[in-house]
């Protein structure tokens, strides 16, 4: 009798691991000791039969909802029909059992659709993180499309020109001109075909601003509503034009993080100027990141930015507390 109810008990330890296995034993225990204390089954230690609606729920659990209540039933109807053939002056305690298992079915289900209801936001976040990234891929394409298509139109220009402004040409160096020069509005149209299908892909709205770069720092951080400290390490010196907007646009979006989850807060912003490389840190002395600042949707945008450039970025608590933003953009 104690083999029996301890093989219907303690295999309990490993339902949420191994319920397959647990189940059919802890189902071989109950019935055993049932089967033993036949001619005294009410007199059966209680462990048992929460051992048994353990077992009932850990089934319940596992299967589909319309087949958890469709079991749930057939075992009421059965415990219910058993017990009024063979015990009819203990129906109080088979209602009572009844009304524990279709507890333990409601349980199951309650249980099943929160589990459905945390699934469906995770992937309703990640949906979103996605959709985020690709939003703020297609910007910098955007961006990086307007750097880069006014280097290539210029080529094309001064290759269309060169036959005339420089005289006395060979005809071999004006048809390698002429070359050059379809290239590059070939070269051209494919960017612009490429971007069309990422703002497509993206719903990004077409935008006929200029670029910001560094030159308006200034200006942005007077607009920012809040204390900011700046400070340039190195001596200013032009940068190429993609590093130029993409450094602008971290700064931007860090300024609006801090307005956002810090408002209030003291913002230091450094830029380091060194031979080939662009340094960047901005730091707060606000609460500091949550749990899920890994996954922010500004974070993914700025680390788009500075590995589309070759660079490397870094978003963390600082060392006296705050959110600390350090980013390293190529020059070269």
């Amino acid at each position: 009798m104690y083999l029996a109810g301890a093989l219907a008990t303690l295999p309990h330890v490993l339902r949420r691991r191994t319920p397959l296995a647990v189940v059919p034993l802890t189902a071989l225990g109950v019935i055993t000791t049932l089967y033993l204390k036949s001619t005294h089954i009410f007199g059966v230690n209680p462990a048992i039969y929460a051992s048994a609606l353990l077992s009932a729920y850990t089934v319940l659990r596992m299967v589909h909802r319309t087949a958890s209540w469709v079991l749930a039933g057939v075992a009421i109807t059965v415990f219910l029909g058993v017990t009024w053939l063979l015990y009819p002056y203990r129906m109080d305690f088979a209602l009572t059992g009844a009304a524990a298992l279709a507890a333990a079915a409601f349980l199951a289900d309650v249980r099943r659709s929160r589990s459905e209801v945390r699934q469906a936001q995770t992937d309703n976040v990640e949906a979103l993180r996605e959709q985020a990234a690709m939003a703020e891929r297609a910007r910098i394409a955007r961006e990086m499309h307007d750097v880069v298509a006014h280097s290539i139109s210029l080529i094309a220009v001064r290759a269309e020109a060169a036959p005339y402004t420089l005289k006395d040409l060979p005809d071999p160096v004006r048809a390698e001109f002429a070359e050059i020069a379809t290239a590059a509005r070939e070269s051209l149209g494919e960017m612009r075909r490429l971007l069309g299908v990422l703002r497509a892909d993206s719903g990004a709205e077409t935008t006929f601003a200029p670029q910001p770069g560094l030159g308006q720092i200034r200006e942005l951080i007077e607009r920012h509503d809040g204390e900011v400290d700046l400070d340039i390490v190195g001596e200013e010196r032009p940068l190429p034009q993609a590093v130029d907007v993409s450094a602008y646009r971290i700064v931007q979006e860090c300024l609006a993080n801090a307005r956002a989850h810090a408002p209030g807060a003291r913002v230091s912003v450094e830029l380091a100027y060194q031979p080939n490389l662009l340094s960047i840190r901005v730091a707060d002395d606000g609460p500091g990141p949550g749990q899920d600042a890994s996954g922010g949707h500004g974070l993914i945008g700025m680390r788009e930015r500075a590995l589309a450039l070759g660079g490397w970025f870094s978003a963390e608590r600082g060392p006296n507390g705050g959110f600390l933003v350090r980013a390293g953009l190529p020059t070269e």
